[in-house]
Formats: C-alpha cells, structure tokens, sequence
C-alpha cells in the first residue's frame, strides 16, 4: 500500500511502487532504505518508454510496463529533482 496521503497516479506514487516491486531491478532501496539507488541503462531499458521501443523483448523478465511520461534519462532526473529528491 501506498504511504498515508500519497495520490495513486503522482510521479511519487509510482516510484514508490516501482522500488518496492520485485519485478524492478533497475530501481532499489540502499541499504538503509533512506536512498534510492538506480541503474540508469537498466532503468532506460526497463521502465522509460524509448527503453521499450528497442529490443528488450526475449531477454530476461518481461518489461515492466510503461509507467512514466518520460522517455528519456534526464526527463526521469528532473521529476526526482521536482519532488525534493538529490544526489
């Protein structure tokens, strides 16, 4: 479930389902489950939809369906920057 007055279709909400579902690989928790750790070209591949346009398909798990707008790395970075994450 979703933390107490997080919107179900916000850009937050959906990370947080994204990094707490054993199907995303590209996306984690560090280990003291205070950061997000995540692979870029796995998350291009996995979860941005310019990822889901090439190949991808037979290889490994099936691709998590396409969750954000954007379909680029940087565009994915803004919206963690927007919502107050950092480096």
């Amino acid at each position: 479930p979703l933390p107490a007055g997080l919107s179900a279709r916000t850009f937050p909400a959906k990370l947080w389902r994204l990094v707490n579902s054993p199907r995303v690989r590209s996306v984690r928790w560090d280990r003291r489950a205070q950061g997000l750790l995540i692979d870029r070209s796995l998350l291009e591949r996995e979860l941005l939809s310019s990822g889901h346009a090439h190949g991808g398909r037979g290889h490994g798990p099936a691709p998590v369906p396409h969750t954000f707008r954007a379909t680029q790395f940087r565009s994915f970075v803004r919206q963690l920057y927007r919502y107050g994450f950092h480096k």
